[in-house]
């Protein structure tokens, strides 16, 4: 299902509830959504009051966790009604619209996290448009940072698969996921994967 923004904007209300059901029954494509989003709260807490930018933060859950965890908040969504809902609930966060098909938001040029988090959000690009996000984002790191990718992701395209034919007509085929190996020949040993259920998980990245 593709959605643009004024889609993503009707369904923000409905996004979270949404997660719940789908997870609550262990289904594709949020199973292991909260394990996901727990990964990362626990990298990003380990470290005091980090800089993180969430790209993508869509309702806000892992924002507002991190934020209440001591995070300085910077974020961008692309669907105005997500950052209008999430900025009345975290006014001391830095957040705006912006579309990752636009590139690099040209206001962060200069900017550097200690983490940049995504969860849920890169699938609407390409492979390619994904890894250049990646590559974009590990530019933008502080020394010892990293970027938390959390996402519907497998190992390998049979892995793939065998989740979209279980899935039957619930699958996103507009969605394109990542793979351990599409990953692994760009990234090397800067990536880290941490699977989080049958299609979800973690992956981090640390600059060289």
């Amino acid at each position: 299902m593709v959605l643009d923004k004024e889609g993503f904007n009707q369904w923000a209300a409905q996004y979270d509830q949404t997660v719940a059901q789908t997870q609550a029954d262990s289904q594709y494509p949020f199973a292991g959504y909260d394990a996901v989003l727990q990964a990362i709260e626990t990298i990003v807490a380990a470290k005091p009051q980090p800089e993180v930018l969430d790209a993508g933060f869509g309702t806000g859950v892992l924002t507002r966790r991190l934020a209440e965890r001591g995070a300085q908040i910077t974020g961008f969504d692309f669907a105005l009604a997500m950052v209008e809902t999430v900025r009345h609930q975290l006014p001391q966060a830095e957040l705006f619209v912006h579309d990752f098909n636009d590139g690099w938001p040209a206001v962060l040029a200069e900017k550097q996290f200690d983490f940049i988090v995504s969860t849920y959000a890169l699938h609407h690009l390409s492979v390619a448009g994904q890894i250049a996000w990646i590559q974009e984002m590990l530019g933008h790191l502080k020394p010892g940072g990293r970027v938390l990718i959390g996402d519907v992701a497998f190992d390998n395209a049979a892995a793939l698969y065998a989740c979209r034919d279980q899935a039957g007509e619930r699958w996103d085929a507009e969605e394109i996921y990542l793979t351990r190996d599409q990953l692994e020949p760009v990234f090397a040993q800067q990536l880290q994967r941490q699977r989080c259920s049958f299609c979800a998980a973690l992956m981090s990245f640390g600059a060289d």
